[in-house]
């Protein structure tokens, strides 16, 4: 826009004062103020699913279980652990009290999906089998974009994962050829 920004008129309105207030008025108390992972909301989306397969990768390895990362984001899966397609995805709680895992594909040529959830002082996860999935054992499935087929959204409430500290022990009993 040639000549912005442009000196403004003097007003007795403090217009950004009104802006400032209007969003405080609908900007509810933030679960994350001080907590010990607020820095994980301030990161943007691509790199939270990033970091989230990070630290899945890095957990399993600590815990003495095989994992290769995906050399790029175009390959068909995220990571394998134990020899295993896993497509890992990543949400952090929102202030109603769950997480939204998003562009859950059918498509792709994973065997479980690993769902981690990012909390204020914690980390849980779940995982399921892709059939179970498919067969609505996870949850209801909800498209991402009204008329297409190809993504869908995932919603958990907090009280449906798991503590990380048990990710291991499920990985060692779930995860199979």
């Amino acid at each position: 826009m040639p000549g912005w920004p442009r000196r403004m008129e003097t007003s007795s309105i403090e217009i950004l004062q009104i802006m400032r207030d209007v969003i405080r008025d609908h900007t509810p108390e933030s679960i994350w103020k001080n907590s010990a992972l607020e820095s994980y909301r301030h990161v943007g989306m691509t790199n939270r699913g990033a970091i989230g397969e990070e630290f899945v990768r890095r957990y399993a390895e600590e815990n003495g279980i095989s994992v290769a990362k995906s050399e790029n984001r175009t390959d068909p899966t995220d990571m394998t652990i134990l020899g295993v397609p896993i497509e890992v995805k990543t949400a952090s709680l929102g202030a109603n009290g769950t997480f939204q895992f998003n562009h859950i594909r059918h498509d792709k040529a994973y065997k479980y999906l690993l769902c981690l959830g990012v909390c204020p002082n914690a980390i849980v996860f779940n995982g399921w089998r892709k059939g179970d999935i498919s067969e609505g054992a996870a949850g209801h499935l909800v498209r991402m974009a009204e008329g297409q087929s190809i993504t869908f959204k995932l919603t958990k409430k907090l009280s449906d994962m798991l503590p990380v500290e048990e990710l291991a022990q499920w990985i060692r009993l779930n995860v199979r050829h």
